[in-house]
C-alpha cells in the first residue's frame, strides 16, 4: 500500500473512532443513567455487544461507501486471497456485509469478554466504568468496521 492510501485509512479510522467514542458514550449514558451497576452476565454481554456491533456496522458502512465513491477509489486492489474475494463479493450487498461482519465480530467479542469477566468473577460493572469501557470498545470497533469496509470496497470485483 502506498503512503496516500495509508494516510487515507488513518484519517478515516481517526474520524470513525472519535465519532463512535462520543456517540456510544452518550447512548450508554442515556440507557443506563439511573443505575449504579450494569449487569455483566453472559447473556447481557452477548446482547449488548451484538447490538453494538450491528449498529456500528450499519452506521459505518454507508459513510465508508460514500467516501470510496466520492474519492473514486473503489476497486483499486487486485483480489488475491479467498477472504478478499469474499469481502469484495459482500461489498456488493451492503446489508449482508453489515450482518455477516457484525455477527462474526460480536461472536468473537462476546466470547472473549464473557470469558474474561467470568474469570475475574464480575457479575456487575459500575456505571462510570461501563461507560468508559464501552466508549473505548466502540472507538476500536468503529475503526475496525470502517477499515474493513474500506478495504472491501477497494478490492476489485470480478
Amino acid at each position: 500500500m502506498n503512503k496516500e492510501l495509508v494516510a487515507y485509512f488513518r484519517l478515516q479510522a481517526i474520524i470513525a473512532a472519535a465519532y463512535n467514542f462520543f456517540i456510544s458514550g452518550m447512548i450508554s449514558g442515556l440507557i443506563y443513567h439511573k443505575v449504579d451497576l450494569v449487569k455483566a452476565d453472559t447473556i447481557s454481554i452477548a446482547i449488548d455487544i451484538t447490538i453494538t456491533c450491528l449498529l456500528t456496522f450499519f452506521i459505518s458502512t454507508p459513510f465508508s461507501r460514500a467516501s470510496l465513491r466520492r474519492d473514486k477509489i473503489e476497486g483499486i486492489f487486485t483480489v488475491k486471497t479467498p477472504l478478499a474475494r469474499l469481502l469484495a463479493w459482500l461489498y456488493r450487498y451492503p446489508v449482508l456485509l453489515c450482518v455477516v461482519l457484525s455477527l462474526c465480530t460480536s461472536l468473537i467479542l462476546s466470547v472473549l469478554t464473557a470469558m474474561f469477566l467470568s474469570l475475574l468473577g464480575v457479575n456487575a460493572v459500575p456505571f462510570y466504568s461501563y461507560v468508559a469501557f464501552k466508549s473505548v470498545l466502540c472507538a476500536v470497533l468503529g475503526t475496525f468496521a470502517t477499515c474493513v469496509v474500506l478495504y472491501a470496497g477497494m478490492c476489485r470485483q470480478n
